[in-house]
């Protein structure tokens, strides 16, 4: 992602912003000597470090904190990306607002610029989908109050015309399927409004071609690592591409990829190597497209197909899969109506048609179809459970078979039915475009 210019807010105590003295001297920023640019950070916890980049006649270098710097004179760029802070469950994301650059630094002067970084709105919080009945179709719960079981309100309650499939892009605006045939297919809610409750609208939608025509329409979403918007649509049993200049404006774009004459196209997840996963609920199966495959239109089969699999008695038969995710371990977590199973990243290996009995298999006892799947920064994957429930599973939980009772239920009375949950932003080591570091 490209980072946002800076804009350089110049101090009343500074040199004036402008290339030239007041008094008509010179008209440009003279190059030759030294002065000081004083860079004061503003906006972080002191624990968080900044990320800003100060680029002139000196060279680059990158600055986590104010500090005031000895330059060759002339005019400086200054770039900040966005940074996070610790938490265990979910980062809060924190940006600084766009501003004009450059600024002139004259010899034997100084010039102070300030870096304002703020929270991005969207960011420190697990969102998820909200059936009827709940007091908003797309909530956000603080991560300061998923740490144990309980029954806390919503932090963001979001009347919103989409709250289905969802997915995050890198700069924290969440894109979601729209919930019925009065919404946009797809939908883009920006991050700045995600910081409060209330009713939100589109800054973007997708319209048109195979997003149009049927019910359910767009299924899921998943951006891979070049920032295309890939999506599952049910009913025309197709996935499509959207390439990142297509997502920049609202409209009815062409997609540029188009997989079609598929079956029940369901989940969408990319791996470490980039290729794609996707979950077919009407055939039972888990299939892998290679990422050397997906730069153009195709209807071929995919590269793997992993057939329907039987676990212990005990869980039941494994049957329309829908959420898929990866682990911090390259492993692939698969719901299968109420039952995850882990496919290890040698059984996602091979090619053709093959059948696995992945060796984890968990039960839970759910009356909401878990269609999205999250891992958060501690390893703990969040999934629905029930009528006015969701939770997680911690790291102990997924590694050996059995019913389980998830560590953490939040029974909330926002809730009627959760389904797809996303979190901004990603932890660092998840084959995520959203991540940070």
């Amino acid at each position: 992602m490209m980072h946002r210019l800076l804009v350089l807010a110049v101090l009343a105590s500074a040199v004036p912003f402008s290339a030239c003295d007041s008094g008509g001297e010179s008209t440009e920023c003279l190059t030759g000597g030294s002065g000081t640019l004083q860079v004061d950070v503003t906006g972080l916890p002191a624990s968080t470090p900044g990320k800003v980049t100060v680029t002139g006649p000196g060279g680059s270098q990158e600055l986590t904190t104010s500090r005031t710097l000895t330059v060759t004179s002339g005019n400086y760029t200054l770039t900040a990306g966005i940074v996070a802070s610790s938490h265990p469950l979910v980062r809060t994301a924190f940006r600084a607002d766009a501003t004009p650059n450059p600024v002139c630094v004259r010899e034997g002067q100084n010039t102070t610029v300030a870096v304002a970084y703020a929270p991005i709105g969207s960011s420190g919080k697990l969102w998820t989908s909200n059936g009827s009945g709940g007091s908003a179709p797309l909530l956000g719960f603080s991560a300061d109050v998923l740490g144990t079981s309980g029954s806390p309100a919503a932090t963001v309650a979001a009347t919103t015309a989409g709250s289905e499939g969802s997915a995050f892009d890198r700069e924290g605006n969440l894109w979601v399927v729209g919930a019925t045939t009065a919404d946009p297919p797809v939908l883009r809610l920006p991050a700045s409004a995600l910081g409060t409750s209330g009713r939100k609208t589109a800054d973007i939608s997708l319209t048109g071609g195979p997003l149009e025509g049927g019910f359910p329409r767009a299924r899921a979403l998943a951006f891979d690592a070049s920032g295309n918007l890939w999506v599952s649509v049910v009913f025309n049993n197709q996935i499509v591409r959207y390439t990142p200049e297509q997502l920049a404006t609202s409209g009815s774009p062409t997609p540029s990829v188009q997989f079609s004459g598929l079956d029940g196209p369901s989940g969408l997840a990319f791996d470490p190597a980039g290729n794609l996963w996707v979950s077919f609920m009407g055939a039972d199966r888990v299939a892998r497209y290679n990422a050397s495959r997906l730069g153009a239109s195709s209807s071929a089969s995919p590269d793997l197909v992993i057939e329907a699999m039987t676990p212990p008695p005990v869980i039941g038969p494994l049957s329309a899969p829908t959420g898929l995710a990866f682990d911090v371990s390259g492993n692939l977590w698969v719901n299968f109506n109420g039952t995850l199973t882990r496919l290890t990243p040698g059984e996602q290996a091979g090619s053709g048609s093959i059948t696995v009995t992945p060796t984890v298999q968990v039960g839970l006892s759910v009356t909401a179809l878990p269609d999205g799947l999250v891992f958060d920064e501690s390893g703990n994957l969040w999934l629905s459970l029930s009528a006015g429930q969701f939770g997680r599973l911690g790291p102990s939980q997924l590694t050996s078979s059995g019913s389980k009772t998830p560590e953490v239920i939040i029974t909330s009375p926002d809730v009627a039915y959760t389904g797809w949950f996303s979190l901004y932003p990603a932890p660092a080591g998840l084959p995520l475009y959203h991540r940070l570091p």
